[in-house]
């Protein structure tokens, strides 16, 4: 199931924006916008400010479902910063998480009102990295219509799932 939601239907296409550094930690947070779902999701994103060359950046999500139904169809997607070397997600709470290159996809259990799924994802840079690494963060959660087979690749696009991504820029300072 994952490699169809990854595949075409879902890649949406995200611009690098903003990354962060390692020394202090900065918050952000997302709603959605498109479409007001039942279930709309609050997600809050913890990462570094500053970070040497050859860091980490460490991005700690978590997302809580703030409507009053389950969700049927929600996750996560990330472009995460050039001159990374590596990428993983260390933890995971209620996700399926897949890396290809500098791209994130996770897809969240079905999370009923008021609950929430995390992860944590780490990037190590490369030492020659300079300047500001840039990941773009987007998370969504959409109403799947009585009858609609997810599994079905077709009937996914139908969802319109790219529209329906609320993308937020993180930055992270690298110093030397």
């Amino acid at each position: 199931m994952a490699g169809a939601l990854a595949g075409a239907s879902l890649a949406a296409p995200a611009s690098a924006a903003t990354t962060t550094a390692a020394s202090a930690q900065h918050t952000a947070t997302t709603t959605q916008a498109a479409a007001k779902p039942q279930s709309p999701l609050y997600t809050r994103i913890v990462w570094n400010k500053a970070v040497r060359r050859g860091g980490t950046i460490t991005y700690s999500v978590k997302s809580t479902n703030q409507g009053e139904w389950a969700t049927d169809v929600a996750g996560l997607f990330a472009k995460l910063p050039r001159g990374a070397s590596k990428i993983r997600v260390v933890s995971r709470s209620k996700a399926f998480c897949e890396v290809s290159g500098r791209d994130l996809f996770c897809l969240y259990d079905t999370l009923n009102s008021g609950r929430s799924a995390s992860l944590k994802v780490k990037v190590w840079l490369k030492r020659s990295t300079r300047g500001t690494a840039v990941a773009e963060f987007g998370h969504f959660s959409i109403d799947v219509p009585a009858g609609v087979d997810i599994t079905n690749e077709e009937e996914l696009n139908k969802l319109d799932i790219q529209n329906q991504i609320n993308w937020k820029t993180f930055k992270t300072r690298i110093v030397r």
